[in-house]
């Protein structure tokens, strides 16, 4: 009996064993374990499980290049694989999987990361004329604008519909203001809306505002000359109005110098902001305009404007001669219309610039930087907030040379590429601008560039009209801890030559002799951590009045020959002097040492600024300067040149002038070179 018991007992084990196995028995005909799946920009794989009964597939939904299967099919419980491409610089993405099992289907949303998306219309809001026509705003955004929404809200009852085209090049945001031809302003707010693959959701908005219709009061035509000439200086009240074409852009950083405020440490972006040229249609003459606000500047590159000028205040400037009109509105635009041919500059040399080119578009031929290193700003970083420009040097084949301007919010003013080498040409704006921190008068003409491709310079040093003589660009510590005179510290880099302080030893490289110092050509890009500093970037030194007193300041004595060269030659420098240090130098030359020297020219060093207190006439950098020669100074067996301090004027840390010029204070040069045409 008890052997029966255990045999029913042990068929009811086997029985509920059996029982519960097919009850817990997995079945499903398709199943997946994640719907969406987020990976990062770098290029990668990514899998998913896939369960089904039987077989099973996967395919894009979307089309995607960047994506591979390289597992898409398997029966049963099975893992789906994909190959993503590299997604760091763009935007991100989706693409949409159809899994299918059987007569079932499913989807799973593959995401990649990429740039995080930007979008940021510089201006709340945009006038425009009643006339319409094309508009702009800077705006900043990597999102294509076919991929925003665009919707708008109507302030003014009854009108829908008069703001089209919208497209965004370049930075700006361009869109087209039909005619108003009402008696009433009006004003729409466009919105753009951009959702991006992660679902992450970025807008913006600009208050767009047309005027109604203006009476001009039967305004009559005026000319350039008839406004450069013959209207009277102060306010307008004649009724007439000038037609012309924008060089300047509107939101373009590099249009002109911004000023400090009255605490001298930071700066007031308005004058940019305000500034426009307009030259005249054959592109000889220009008229400087300054809109009564920021917003009243809607002149964009290229656009045919008719400009009413009643009401508004013209100032006559000499030396050079130009007219610059003040108090411009909106509405003194008669009419604006985006050109329909490219505007190309007008080619000219140095030497052929005139007053009447002043605020038009030229490109200058046959240029290059005057000392090609580093890049267009070659400052300490530290003091980008309190300083906005910095003027280039540049010189042409004909011996000239000018300073080209560049503003610090110029985007490639200092991007980790070194400045071209050779020659070419520089388009721009022909301007005239004094800069305290470069010794006021930089000169009668300036150039302004409006893109990088304006620099059309060769890259190679190679391809330039110069060749160099001799040139040193560094104080050359390698060589400090035994100097000889055929290798120290101030041995030049490219040809032969010596230079020395006169009431120094030539080899005297001591705490109390010449020295290494700081430049600021370094190359750097964002973000700019190292100010620029470049340690034995250049050399300095001090005592430069000699003791006892004499009637003529020392000298950096510069030595070599021009033998066998028959073209005039030209110097570069470039530096500053600490505060209290000599200012103001004269270049002389002679092929005698012990003969009476003909002086060059003159120009300025300015203090170094001072970070407790930065005047606005103390440079954070080096000034660069130019000099052709007479044709004399070449062919010459010796030719001895001299950068003679010319005075005791010199700087305090509250003036320009006013200080005691004393042994200890120093000067320095970052760059000298000679050089002469091929």
């Amino acid at each position: 009996m008890k052997k029966l018991l255990l045999a029913v007992s042990a068929v009811l084990l086997v029985t509920a064993a059996c029982r519960k196995t097919e009850y817990y028995k997995f079945s499903t005909d398709l199943a997946i374990d994640s719907r969406t799946i987020t990976i990062a920009a770098p290029a990668d794989t990514t899998k998913f499980i896939v369960y089904a009964d039987g077989d099973w597939s996967v395919e894009p939904i979307d089309t995607a290049s960047w994506l591979t299967l390289t597992a898409k099919s398997g029966s049963g419980k099975g893992q789906a694989v994909a190959q993503l491409t590299d997604n760091s610089v763009n935007l991100p993405r989706f693409v949409r999987l159809l899994v299918k099992a059987g007569g079932k289907t499913d989807t799973v949303r593959l995401q990649q990361r990429g740039l995080v998306p930007t979008l940021a219309i510089a201006d709340v809001s945009a006038q425009t004329i009643a006339n319409g026509g094309t508009f702009k705003t800077p705006v900043n955004t990597n999102v294509p604008m076919e991929q925003m929404v665009v919707s708008y809200t109507h302030r003014t009852e009854g009108q829908q519909n008069w703001v089209s085209d919208l497209r965004i090049e370049k930075g700006y945001l361009y869109f087209k203001a039909d005619t108003n031809h009402t008696a009433a302003a009006r004003t729409s707010v466009l919105k753009l809306t951009y959702k991006d693959a992660l679902n992450v959701t970025i807008s913006d908005t600009l208050a767009i505002s047309q005027l109604p219709g203006i009476d001009y009061e039967g305004a009559t035509a005026r000319g350039f000359d008839y406004i450069k000439t013959t209207l009277a200086a102060g306010v307008v009240n004649e009724s007439i109005y000038f037609e012309g074409v924008v060089v300047s852009d509107k939101g373009h950083p590099n249009i002109t110098q911004n000023l400090n405020n009255t605490d001298k440490h930071t700066l007031s972006k308005t004058e940019n902001a305000i500034a426009v040229y307009i030259q005249s249609a054959d592109g000889t003459k220009g008229i400087y305009l300054k809109t009564k606000t920021p917003g009243d500047n809607i002149y964009n590159f290229n656009d045919r404007v008719k400009v009413w000028l009643k009401g508004t205040t013209v100032q006559r400037l000499s030396g050079p001669d130009r007219v610059i009109i003040t108090g411009v509105e909106t509405k003194h635009i008669m009419a604006k219309n985006a050109g329909t041919t490219p505007l190309l500059p007008r080619e000219k040399y140095m030497s052929e610039l005139t007053d009447n080119d002043l605020y038009t578009y030229v490109k200058l031929k046959d240029v290059e930087i005057s000392i090609p290193s580093g890049s267009f700003t070659n400052i300490n970083e530290g003091y980008a907030a309190r300083m906005d420009c910095y003027p280039t040097s540049i010189r042409d084949i004909q011996g000239n040379s000018m300073y080209m301007l560049t503003n610090l919010d110029v985007p490639y003013r200092r991007d980790g590429k070194l400045v071209p080498q050779g020659s070419g040409t520089i388009a721009g704006i022909i301007v005239n601008e004094k800069m305290d921190r470069f010794g006021g008068n930089i000169g009668r003409y300036a150039i302004r560039h409006l893109s990088r491709e304006d620099i059309a310079l060769n890259a190679d040093r190679n391809a330039g009209f110069s060749k160099v003589l001799v040139e040193w660009s560094r104080f050359r510590a390698e060589y400090n801890s035994a100097p000889t005179a055929e290798a120290n510290p101030l041995t030049p880099e490219t040809g032969t030559g010596r230079i020395y302080h006169s009431t120094r030893q030539p080899l005297d490289f001591t705490a109390n002799g010449n020295y290494a110092t700081t430049d600021y050509n370094g190359l750097l890009q964002e973000p700019l951590t190292v100010k620029g500093a470049v340690t034995n970037g250049g050399w300095g030194s001090k005592n430069w009045w000699p003791t006892p007193a004499t009637t003529t300041g020392a000298y950096w004595s510069i030595e070599t020959s021009t033998a066998g060269i028959t073209t005039p030659i030209s110097l570069q420098l470039e530096g500053n002097t600490d505060i209290g240090g000599p200012r103001n130098f004269i270049v002389e030359w002679s092929g005698d040492n012990n003969a009476p020297f003909q002086q060059v020219g003159t120009f300025t060093f300015e203090d170094v600024a001072n970070f407790s207190n930065t005047l606005l006439t103390q440079l954070p950098g080096y000034k660069a300067v130019n000099f052709q020669f007479p044709q004399a100074a070449s062919g010459l067996t010796n030719l001895y040149i001299r950068v003679r301090v010319a005075n005791k004027n010199v700087g305090t840390t509250t003036s320009a002038t006013g200080g005691t010029l004393g042994a200890t204070t120093n000067s320095r040069l970052g760059h000298v070179s000679i050089k002469y045409n091929k």
